[in-house]
């Protein structure tokens, strides 16, 4: 495989006693220690910002960042009722009474409710056993082996689960070691946008060659440590910026707007291709040489 989305962390959460870090323990063993687990995540702070009554505001704001970055995956431990009661009862609690702990389950509970739809949540409901464990472990390698353009089907995902329309700031990153062998030729052709596709291809490859012969406001000939090439403009990929560091190139995309449902995998093709064709183009071709594709949809609407 020639190239990957990571995931950066997964997040494991639930309320005391559901059995997070025998989830943490087992995920690790399973996947030999392949992923940077943290216990807890933005949503604990929330939930407990709620229960003593504090502002939530950044709390909210903090998790939209967690669970719109397409990298992260978020794990909710929430069984039964009773199973939570019959581990208190044998472990205790320093902290925790089964009154205040009864509290915050139900929190996790409107959690669960709000976010087990989105596309990088799951909910453990029962039980860990090894099964569970080792089909959660296979999901999430399955994930990191997906081509760019199939990301559309988690936000697409995200998006009818959010209960509206648009979601802001969706973003990831994703890496490809030369091939592209994940671009879709036909995708190209697609009739709607093939020509806006083309008029960028063009501008890109414009601004790149123009900075190169010192067609600049400074006259100064770029190489390939330029910081200059950069196409923008008003339409929905309003940016792409290559930067070509120690034989890799670093790319980054920002989608004002993408219609999540019927365009955003045309565009996220199209970016790996120009990607692609940047790399090429300046012969990033030497062995161990990557690329860094980072996507930034700042409006993932249905409209």
């Amino acid at each position: 495989m020639s190239y990957t989305t990571p995931i950066n962390y997964f997040f494991i959460e639930g309320p005391d006693c559901s059995g997070k870090t025998t989830l943490y323990e087992m995920i690790h063993k399973e996947s030999s220690y392949q992923w940077n687990i943290q216990d807890r995540s933005a949503l604990s702070m929330l939930i407990h910002a709620r229960y003593y009554g504090r502002d939530t505001f950044n709390h909210i704001e903090q998790l939209k960042k967690e669970l719109y970055n397409i990298n992260n995956h978020l794990v909710i431990c929430l069984p039964e009722w009773k199973v939570i009661v019959d581990r208190f009862q044998k472990r205790g609690d320093p902290i925790q009474n089964i009154n205040s702990l009864r509290k915050i389950y139900d929190l996790f509970e409107e959690a669960v409710e709000e976010f087990q739809n989105y596309a990088n949540v799951v909910i453990f409901r029962n039980k860990v056993n090894k099964q569970s464990v080792k089909d959660l472990v296979t999901w999430f390698k399955y994930f990191e082996k997906r081509p760019l353009s199939q990301l559309q089907t988690y936000v697409l995902q995200t998006v009818a689960a959010s209960g509206k329309k648009e979601v802001l700031g969706f973003n990831f990153v994703h890496y490809d070691t030369g091939d592209f062998n994940d671009v879709d030729k036909q995708m190209l052709s697609y009739e709607k946008e093939k020509d806006y596709y083309q008029k960028i291809e063009a501008a890109v490859f414009d601004k790149i060659k123009s900075e190169m012969k010192g067609e600049n406001e400074y006259e100064r000939e770029e190489g390939l440590d330029s910081r200059r090439f950069i196409y923008t403009d008003d339409s929905c990929i309003s940016l792409a910026h290559f930067l070509v560091r120690d034989g890799h190139v670093d790319a980054k995309f920002f989608l004002r707007s993408s219609n999540v449902k019927d365009t955003l995998k045309y565009d996220l093709n199209f970016v790996k291709h120009l990607t692609g064709e940047v790399f090429r183009y300046f012969k990033c071709d030497r062995q161990g040489d990557y690329c860094k594709i980072e996507v930034v949809i700042n409006s993932g609407h249905v409209l």
